[in-house]
């Protein structure tokens, strides 16, 4: 090689070592900038679904009879004179009122129905029926895509009533 074209291949290789330390800058700031934006919308995400919580539980205040004529009602508990069972403790009861097998929106609807006042959202029955599962107060079977519980004591039918809120 001429001493021309050492220069020039040596310019060449300065041009893209520049040129991959400047991209390499650029990806590194780009990473940053979306990792702050991920956090910005994480945190975004929490606030909607504390909100979404929060709306779910004014709307069922609105939908457990409140008239539209009677302005705004917000149901305040009274002073507590006996500890109210837990929420997997109803649900326990519930399954162990039936003989069958119940999915969780069956046990939900029936929550609700039985105790308007407790939170009957799906997801947290779900929850404490896999709660009731873990500490083997219930069954779970599986019929396809479909999850089905039932009580997991010796006779379902001598079950308590449940109590009423």
């Amino acid at each position: 090689m001429s001493g021309t074209a050492v220069t020039e291949f040596t310019s060449v290789q300065s041009r893209y070592e520049a040129q991959v330390a400047a991209d390499l800058e650029s990806n590194v700031a780009e990473r940053e900038r979306l990792r702050g934006e991920i956090e910005s919308l994480q945190s975004q995400l929490e606030t909607l679904e504390r909100d979404r919580a929060l709306l779910l539980g004014v709307r069922r205040v609105f939908t457990d009879g409140a008239s539209p004529d009677a302005g705004p009602s917000v149901r305040v508990p009274g002073p507590r004179t006996a500890k109210q069972p837990s929420l997997a403790q109803l649900v326990g009861t519930l399954l162990a009122a039936h003989g069958e097998p119940r999915s969780a929106a069956e046990v939900a609807a029936e929550l609700a129905a039985d105790h308007p006042a407790r939170n009957s959202d799906i997801n947290v029955v779900r929850n404490a029926l896999e709660q009731l599962v873990a500490k083997s107060g219930a069954h779970r079977t599986k019929q396809k895509k479909s999850v089905f519980y039932s009580h997991a004591g010796p006779d379902a039918a001598e079950a308590p009533a449940p109590a009423a809120d």
